[in-house]
């Protein structure tokens, strides 16, 4: 009587280095999904907090992931918005030379802000010099 064995197992090598690839794969993937779900919740907490009228809190919340990450476009259009509707609160209630000075530092503390507010600081600055120039050119008389 025969009896059935079974041949022994053979892997190849190519089939092991298939496996590893595609768990390397997997990994690197969840790590990327995660990645991204984060940078969509901090989104949407500055959006809302935009939303609900605190700029400066939106400003705050999207540079938590863009002073690491600063090449989002969604999060940074976020962090512009806020520093824009910001200005124009301060400027309710602040000297137009403190909002320049505000917006200055900012710029210096978030670069990515510096091509769509630069201009904006221009235009602060102008005033500031212009309102300066009125007050001393009144005090003279």
């Amino acid at each position: 009587m025969t009896r059935f064995q079974p041949s022994p197992r053979r892997e190849s090598p190519g089939a092991r280095w298939v496996v590893v690839a595609a768990l390397v794969l997997a990994t690197l993937l969840a790590f990327g999904v995660r990645g991204l779900l984060s940078a969509r919740v901090t989104q949407s907490r500055a959006l809302a907090l935009l939303q609900a009228g605190k700029p400066f809190e939106a400003l705050e919340e999207a540079d938590t992931r863009l002073s690491r990450d600063p090449d989002d476009p969604h999060l940074r259009n976020v962090a512009v918005q806020g520093a824009k509707r910001h200005v124009d609160e301060l400027l309710k209630t602040r000297d137009v030379a403190q909002v320049a000075d505000w917006l200055e530092e900012q710029l210096r503390r978030r670069p990515y802000l510096r091509a769509a507010l630069q201009p904006r600081l221009e235009q602060l600055e102008a005033a500031a010099r212009a309102q300066g120039a009125a007050r001393d050119g009144g005090a003279g008389r």
